[in-house]
């Protein structure tokens, strides 16, 4: 149904005539009396009878009235609430991670800014870069968190963090591929590989590029969608695999694993924070993306 002909038909309703309804709106009696009988004709019945000068609400008037006040209600609110988002620092901010940031990263930041802004209800939505990006695009997320930029002329790519990349394994498997160069040894060890998607297996990629080497040439044992589930299988036996330091670095003070050093094969990649500059930021969403970028400016995350 049209807001308009609800918006006419409820003048009438209320003062009993098409003219005063009319004044009312600022519209005339004829633009008034063809929303009523548009809203008649779309309803299949008659709303008011006219009886001699008077304009009488027949009983489906009565049903649609009740109904139509509280639209207008629901109506009411909805402007309300929205103009508090326009002026306020509050309500629901739908942000992306992949999943080192979601995982490491946002929690302590999202946790301090939430102290500062009770108000916000963050829904922090988890998956791989590209995926993430692709959230973005589709305006299912308003900001993100990712592990690489993409080509994409309506996003805007803030750098935030420089991210130290690391060979993972079992002691076993490291004293392995410390042995030798790093086209031999890289090739000789089975891997445990994330999924095409991720910023980290991005990263991987271009580090093997540079030793002229691809993805196809590794022995890749298992592929998995995710931080935890290569933590487990490298912590099984099952390959060595590539992650940030600070994911690791637990992990190597307890003994459980060790990391790789090979000479000529380092890696490094930037997290981004992703929005589409086209579309209009809330006050709320706003806030958060001027605090990420003021606190997590552009630096090792091994130095923070």
């Amino acid at each position: 149904m049209d807001i308009r002909r609800l918006e006419a038909f409820a003048k009438v309703y209320e003062t009993r005539s098409f003219s005063k309804a009319g004044k009312k709106l600022f519209l005339s009696q004829p633009t008034i009396s063809s929303h009523v009988a548009l809203l008649e004709d779309e309803l299949g019945i008659l709303l008011f009878d006219r009886v001699g000068r008077n304009v009488l609400p027949t009983q489906a008037a009565e049903i649609l009235y009740g109904r139509t006040r509280s639209i207008f209600h629901v109506l009411d609110m909805a402007r309300a609430e929205i103009d508090l988002l326009r002026q306020t620092i509050s309500g629901p901010i739908i942000l992306g991670g992949s999943t080192i940031p979601a995982d490491y990263i946002l929690p302590p930041m999202l946790a301090k800014f939430m102290r500062t802004y009770p108000e916000v209800q963050i829904d922090l939505r988890v998956g791989d870069t590209g995926g993430v990006i692709d959230m973005v695009r589709q305006g299912e997320v308003m900001l993100a968190m990712v592990g690489s930029a993409a080509d994409c002329n309506d996003l805007a790519f803030v750098p935030l963090l420089e991210d130290d990349l690391v060979l993972i394994g079992t002691e076993k498997l490291i004293h392995a591929v410390s042995q030798g160069d790093a086209h031999t040894t890289l090739c000789s060890v089975p891997w445990v590989m994330r999924e095409p998607g991720s910023g980290t297996r991005r990263a991987l990629e271009s580090a093997l590029k540079s030793v002229d080497l691809g993805v196809d040439d590794l022995r890749v044992g298992i592929q998995v969608q995710n931080t935890q589930a290569m933590l487990g299988c490298v912590l099984a036996g099952m390959g060595i695999s590539v992650t940030s330091r600070m994911v690791v670095d637990p992990y190597v003070k307890r003994g459980e694993m060790g990391v790789a050093s090979i000479p000529g094969f380092t890696m490094s990649r930037t997290f981004y924070l992703v929005y589409n500059q086209k579309r209009e930021l809330f006050p709320a969403t706003r806030a958060l993306r001027d605090f990420l970028v003021n606190d997590l400016s552009l630096s090792q995350l091994s130095a923070s």
